[in-house]
């Protein structure tokens, strides 16, 4: 039995801390995250490949964003903004993890590709559909897309997002959505044809968009 008498009791009971005030966030901040919490999901599975750690630092850049939510309202595109940060963060993890051209890291992304952007492939080069061999060149090569090159080429062809949705979460004009796909099909196609003439498939015809 408690040798706290009555009196006593309430005393301590007066004296106990509240339980915390629920935090309350703003709607538009709600309302931005049912928007692109699944995108920025998708960009950072991309990359990481581990469910749990992309949960933990999406909702690290969600938490960030909530404490400085009134800075992020005062940009001039509040979703190019927190696009910025999920991209540091993102390209943190990958150099804290050292991971970014490992081997493995490379052949999942292939796989990724191949398994669900077979329009990218056949748009650079029609012969690397059926070689994780090749997939893995083609990985290597958007690991080396500039920034938004690379940022338009994984949520297009692998978070199979539309362009008008790409440029929604990362502030930008569809047009230069598009636009930067371009330019990266460009650039893959420089980067792969040395391997294409090699592998004596330089005058096979593609079917590109």
């Amino acid at each position: 039995m408690s040798d706290i008498q009555p009196a006593d009791a309430a005393d301590a009971a007066s004296t106990r801390i509240p339980p915390p005030e629920p935090v309350v966030l703003p709607i538009a901040f709600t309302a931005f995250h049912a928007c692109y919490a699944q995108r920025y999901t998708d960009y950072a599975f991309a990359h990481l490949g581990d469910e749990h750690t992309v949960r933990d630092l999406v909702d690290d850049v969600f938490v960030a964003l909530a404490e400085r939510w009134d800075r992020v309202l005062t940009q001039r595109s509040p979703a190019a903004y927190a696009w910025a940060l999920l991209r540091r963060v993102v390209e943190a993890e990958c150099a804290r993890r050292d991971e970014h051209l490992a081997l493995i890291e490379e052949a999942a992304f292939a796989y990724a590709l191949i398994e669900r952007a077979n329009r990218v492939l056949v748009a650079v080069d029609e012969s690397l559909v059926d070689a994780l061999g090749d997939g893995i060149s083609v990985a290597r090569a958007i690991q080396d897309l500039p920034g938004r090159q690379h940022d338009v080429v994984v949520l297009r062809f692998l978070g199979c997002y539309e362009p008008s949705q790409i440029a929604e979460v990362m502030g930008i004009e569809e047009a230069t959505v598009r636009s930067l796909i371009s330019q990266a099909r460009t650039r893959l196609q420089t980067r792969l044809a040395p391997r294409r003439a090699l592998d004596g498939t330089a005058g096979r015809p593609t079917d590109e968009e």
